[in-house]
């Protein structure tokens, strides 16, 4: 039960984040909206801004489960499991928008530092699944450099979609093909 009403509050303060932004929302709003006391918010939560970071491992988990059930899928050829994981990361600040929020906010040096240590966990995490991926593969001896190159890549293709849509939206780019060609020369 005590899981399942903290659970309920990291949702809730999802959605709120979300909408209005962690600055605008407060732990008033989030109570109304779970029709529970504020106090009960504090049980579970030192302060609005342990919520917050409760919320960014909470979105930084659903994130990392998805990439680990992408590349479960052994039926499916490697390339178009890699084409999935782009994809994902394309729809990243629709789908968890507080973790792409976060990443912007770490690049722009306006992170806090909790932000800047929950942005390394993630890259780190996502960097030991693509490099499970690639051992599974049969190269035992899987160099630490392109797991890396690959998160990092990823995450600037996500960065750079988003940057494409403000400033020429009208123009089309596959940048995931050409994320695609580069990592399967690097695996030829």
């Amino acid at each position: 039960m005590e899981k399942e009403r903290k659970l309920q509050i990291i949702k809730a303060a999802v959605k709120r984040f979300d909408k209005h932004g962690v600055n605008k929302t407060t732990l008033n709003e989030i109570a109304r909206d779970l029709r529970i006391g504020k106090a009960t918010i504090y049980g579970y939560f030192k302060s609005k801004e342990d919520l917050f970071f409760s919320v960014l491992d909470y979105e930084g988990s659903q994130f990392l489960e998805e990439v680990k059930i992408i590349f479960a899928k052994e039926e499916i050829p490697l390339q178009e499991r890699f084409l999935e994981y782009f994809k994902s990361k394309e729809n990243i600040s629709q789908k968890y928008k507080l973790v792409a929020d976060s990443f912007v906010q770490t690049l722009d040096d306006k992170g806090l530092e909790n932000e800047f240590s929950f942005i390394k966990k993630l890259f780190n995490d996502e960097e030991e699944i693509i490099k499970s991926v690639l051992t599974k593969l049969g190269n035992k001896n899987v160099d630490s450099l392109l797991p890396n190159f690959i998160v990092l890549k990823s995450w600037g293709l996500s960065l750079s979609l988003k940057l494409q849509t403000l400033c020429n939206p009208q123009k089309n780019i596959e940048l995931k093909d050409i994320l695609l060609k580069s990592i399967e020369n690097l695996l030829a």
